[in-house]
């Protein structure tokens, strides 16, 4: 975007405020001079947008009372992929934005959007909860499609948050871990974003059973006649962390971390492992170590993060993350001479 343009768009911000703004306040809040406001007037009413002139000692320029912004024209999948990003961008361990800003930035977003895709956007806002970021371990997904984008509908997530928010019943075709198709009939309780996947918590109505399911397996989304009363206690959150958290892994993994605690958990949340002050021994040096335990199905995951925290770490087991994390350190040294 060119300059004038910007300025041209930061006018017309400056005029949706509201009130008359005269030619010297928006010269200098601009940094052009006051001929060059007048053109910039000019070239927002070429574009059809109804900028009044007021003469006198308060004079200056101002939006027509009838007019109105347009609204930002998205689609469903348009409007939720805005908005995701900026949920995800929230919720991940570092950026280049503090959270006030993107908290600010979905609140603009939301307020220009079409009523009623706002309005199943803000149901997608009450009913997932993020936990435990992404997770660079992509073999601990039962199969491929278990990649992030792999396989969640817009639609399938819209209407999931739509169902638990109005608290209706929903049906579903659904894939199993072996294969298999099935429909199910579901209350939905909440949405959970976890390890790059979205899973559905629900009481399963054939099962007469609180159950989990991976939107990634849905299909042919459906709302049922009536609606339920949603108990008083669920946790969504606990109710996918619990059978996940028990899951067995390929490695157990024992580091100790020299750094503080905040640091540390900006990389390993309390989803992925557990953190806490190591044993008088480990600190003789004067320094405060950390105890990690994590489980993990791959190793070179875990090097990453550790390559990433940039801190000083002693591997007590497994002995094969020593080779994994020399190997990376070649690998990382090898491209940086290419």
């Amino acid at each position: 975007m060119t300059r004038p343009t910007a300025r041209v768009l930061a006018l017309l911000e400056l005029l949706q405020a509201g009130g008359t703004r005269t030619v010297v306040d928006l010269a200098e809040r601009l940094g052009v001079d006051q001929r060059t406001v007048r053109r910039y007037v000019e070239q927002l009413r070429e574009m059809d947008i109804p900028v009044d002139g007021v003469r006198g000692r308060y004079g200056g320029y101002r939006l027509a009372r009838h007019y109105r912004m347009p609204p930002l024209m998205l689609s469903d999948e348009e409007g939720l992929a805005v908005v995701w990003a900026l949920l995800v961008n929230q919720h991940a361990p570092s950026g280049p934005v503090t959270p006030l800003v993107r908290e600010t930035a979905t609140a603009k977003v939301r307020r220009v959007l079409p009523a009623a895709l706002a309005r199943r956007i803000d149901a997608v806002l009450r009913a997932v909860d993020f936990t435990g970021g992404r997770r660079p371990d992509a073999e601990y997904h039962d199969d491929a499609e278990a990649r992030p984008g792999a396989g969640e509908s817009a639609q399938t997530l819209l209407g999931l948050a739509e169902a638990a928010r109005d608290q209706r019943p929903v049906a579903f075709a659904y894939r199993t871990r072996q294969g298999l198709a099935a429909t199910r009939h579901v209350q939905p309780h909440g949405i959970v974003a976890y390890r790059n996947l979205l899973y559905l918590t629900g009481f399963d109505t054939d099962r007469q059973a609180q159950r989990t399911y991976r939107l990634d397996r849905m299909a042919d989304l459906r709302l049922l006649p009536g609606t339920f009363d949603a108990p008083a206690n669920i946790d969504p959150v606990a109710q996918v962390l619990g059978p996940l958290s028990a899951a067995p892994s390929r490695y157990d993994v024992s580091v100790l971390i020299r750094a503080d605690p905040a640091h540390v958990r900006r990389w390993i949340p309390e989803t992925l492992g557990s953190v806490a002050p190591a044993s008088p021994l480990h600190a003789a040096d004067g320094h405060d170590w950390l105890q990690v335990f994590l489980r993990a199905e791959r190793l070179e995951w875990v090097a990453g993060i550790l390559a990433m925290l940039d801190r000083p770490f002693i591997i007590q087991q497994p002995e094969a993350l020593r080779t994994v994390v020399l190997a990376l350190g070649h690998r990382l040294a090898e491209r940086s001479t290419q």
